[in-house]
């Protein structure tokens, strides 16, 4: 009787990954297994790695999900902080890309960004669930995630707010709304200290 090997083997890269052969894929498990399903994964993507044992591939995936789900975020406070200030988001966004701040998430989320095109790719709600794994994860290895902690609360905000099913850019809809309230609640406390007694 032939023995069963699991393998786990998340991907990163998208729709245009899958269809172009170029994933990321993150594979945990035994060594031997690996070697046998690499030529299948080699496939598929063009970064293949072995993360370790069984569970690795899920935590590698776990920690993409960390850096693509508070880096989109940065991006869209950064959006906004711009449009708010008269800056044009997507001049901001072609000056960054030429610098350090340069990356493939504001490569590929960036342009959706700038023009709030949240007709979803992958909907939002998901990354609520990825960084809530991260969390879970860092608990059980004794690990500080701090951007993770405050991802999980914005992402568990955006949910509040009805916009779960939308793509993963609407995280700049979700910070808008924050600010409207936040300059709501200033307008309402400078109006009742306008109006409070002598």
């Amino acid at each position: 009787h032939g023995r069963a090997a699991v393998v786990d083997a998340p991907v990163s890269g998208g729709t245009r990954g899958a269809t172009g052969g170029t994933l990321a894929i993150m594979a945990g498990g035994a060594a031997d297994d690996f070697r046998r399903l690499e030529p299948f994964f080699a496939a598929m993507g063009t970064t293949v790695r072995h993360m370790g044992a069984l569970g690795s591939g899920s935590l590698a995936k776990a920690c993409n999900q960390l850096i693509v789900g508070t880096t989109t975020a940065a991006l869209a406070e950064a959006a906004e902080l711009a449009e708010r200030s008269g800056m044009d988001p997507a001049a901001l966004f072609d000056v960054l890309a030429g610098g350090l701040a340069g990356s493939r998430v504001l490569e590929n989320v960036g342009p959706r960004l700038v023009r709030k095109d949240y007709i979803p790719t992958g909907p939002a709600k998901f990354m609520h669930k990825d960084l809530s794994f991260v969390l879970e994860s860092a608990e059980a290895a004794g690990a500080a995630v701090p951007m993770a902690t405050a991802g999980v609360e914005l992402y568990a905000e955006l949910r509040r707010q009805g916009l779960g099913d939308k793509d993963l850019a609407v995280v700049r809809q979700a910070i808008s709304n924050l600010s409207d309230n936040t300059d709501n609640a200033g307008a309402a406390e400078t109006a009742t200290k306008g109006t409070a007694a002598p």
